[in-house]
């Protein structure tokens, strides 16, 4: 009832009059306080600059025709997060604040990728997503699909391909959601769902693969795509496009677009219904590959900056040689924040074993585990790579093994010669700059490294 008063109000005004953020706001009065519930963050930030002011003018409109004494006092809340952590919003009271209250600009101005740490591995991904992003009158690409193990920053890149596109494009008319939520949400695109590109213009969905079971929710996201304008041609009495938008809303229409995110490998969609793993997999699909040792060393580092934490270089080697995943490292920094306010800013050797020895850090593969698979995948005994023979299958694993301990671990050279049979240093360089030159000339030498790679964290 509240909700139809206050959109028979907003009618009035010239400049909300056939405007539909109203509807994505979720309202529950308790007793003198009026809880309004956002969708995403994302629209939260596109209220608060463009419709806040407008939103509580009516509500005092309403509240003032009941002849009451005052308006209720308004929280403003993010709805229960799905694949997005919510900031905290912005409180305000009636009256209106000033432009000093609104959301976070500055934070907004800030391109939201350039936190993304990433080398040659992840470039194509990360540059897909920025394009995809910064126009949204594109409908290339479409479906966009992000995979990836849990921990490689997944969630983090849609983060931010809905910021950005939360700038020119209505976040009124984006969802932004964990798609087991989005689909357990009771609403009217929910029982029609090809009547949701009419409302909606960016479905944005993390964690695809926990639909895998659910096959009434997996025939909603299928109806959904099927009737994308765009991908797919419409049938007449279904086709969202052929609308007029309403006043007010042709500067933030953008083209519909479908991102998701699926943890896991590519190959992880198997556990899909088999027409919607054709409709993901007939779009742009893309692989996160986990941080290396690089890249996990650089965002230890820009933790510690962040934190003022004084970590030296080998402390970050350290436990960047113990974690494979963001979050992991995440929840080691934390520890690491707790030790020095309680034992001061000067750890030992021995502070930071305990610190990983417990809590998340992980088992990474030394160089005998990495050794013994390489060692595997060319049906060798270990003991014979590391020994003195030079028969060229034993050498070619010896520099493998070498070339991703390298790698994996970040080992010095005289540490890798001392691991591989006490060898001399210019012996390992020798090796890594060799397997360097193959992993471009051969296919087989390139495959071994990168399934050798993969398999180990």
């Amino acid at each position: 009832m509240l909700k139809k008063e206050l959109r028979e109000i907003l009618a009035e005004n010239r400049a909300t009059a056939g405007e539909t953020w109203l509807e994505s706001l979720t309202l529950r009065q308790e007793e003198n306080t009026l809880r309004v519930v956002f969708p995403h963050m994302y629209f939260a930030d596109w209220f608060s600059l463009h419709r806040r002011a407008a939103f509580e003018d009516a509500l005092r409109k309403h509240f003032t025709r009941l002849h009451e004494d005052s308006v209720p006092r308004i929280v403003y809340e993010s709805a229960t997060p799905g694949a997005f952590t919510a900031r905290n919003l912005p409180q305000p009271v009636s009256p209106p604040p000033g432009p000093d209250c609104r959301s976070n600009i500055t934070a907004e101005a800030k391109d939201p990728f350039a936190d993304f740490i990433c080398n040659d591995k992840n470039a194509f991904p990360l540059a897909t997503a920025r394009e995809l992003a910064a126009d949204t009158t594109s409908t290339a690409y479409n479906p966009f699909l992000v995979c990836g193990r849990s921990g490689t920053g997944k969630s983090r890149l849609l983060q931010a391909m809905t910021s950005v596109m939360s700038r020119t494009a209505d976040p009124a008319r984006m969802i932004c959601s964990s798609a087991a939520r989005f689909c357990s949400e009771h609403l009217v695109w929910a029982r029609r769902p090809e009547l949701f590109w009419l409302r909606y213009d960016v479905l944005v969905l993390d964690d695809i693969q926990d639909l895998a079971g659910h096959d009434a929710w997996q025939r909603k996201i299928i109806t959904i795509m099927d009737t994308c304008p765009g991908r797919q041609k419409s049938s007449p009495d279904i086709s969202p496009r052929e609308e007029t938008p309403p006043a007010g809303e042709q500067a933030h229409r953008a083209a519909p677009r479908m991102i998701f995110a699926c943890s896991g490998q590519p190959q992880a969609l198997k556990a899909l219904d088999e027409r919607l793993r054709s409709r993901l997999e007939s779009g742009l699909v893309v692989e996160l590959m986990e941080p290396d040792l690089d890249v996990r060393l650089r965002y230890l580092q820009t933790m510690c900056k962040e934190r003022h934490l004084p970590l030296t270089r080998e402390q970050l080697l350290f436990l960047a040689q113990r974690c494979s995943q963001f979050r992991l490292l995440q929840g080691l920094m934390l520890k690491v924040g707790a030790y020095c306010a309680v034992k001061g800013n000067n750890l030992t050797q021995s502070d930071m074993e305990n610190i990983v020895r417990t809590g998340v850090a992980e088992k990474m593969p030394g160089c005998r585990e990495i050794l013994g698979e390489v060692a595997r995948r060319l049906n060798l005994r270990p003991e014979d790579v590391l020994g003195a023979k030079r028969r060229p299958d034993l050498v070619l694993a010896r520099q493998v093994s070498m070339y991703i301990c390298r790698r994996k671990l970040g080992l010095s050279y005289p540490e890798l010669g001392r691991a591989f049979g006490g060898r001399d240093h210019s012996t390992v360089i020798y090796a890594i700059n060799k397997i360097k030159k193959l992993l471009v000339s051969n296919k087989s030498v390139h495959q071994l490294v990168t399934e050798i790679e993969m398999k180990t964290p």
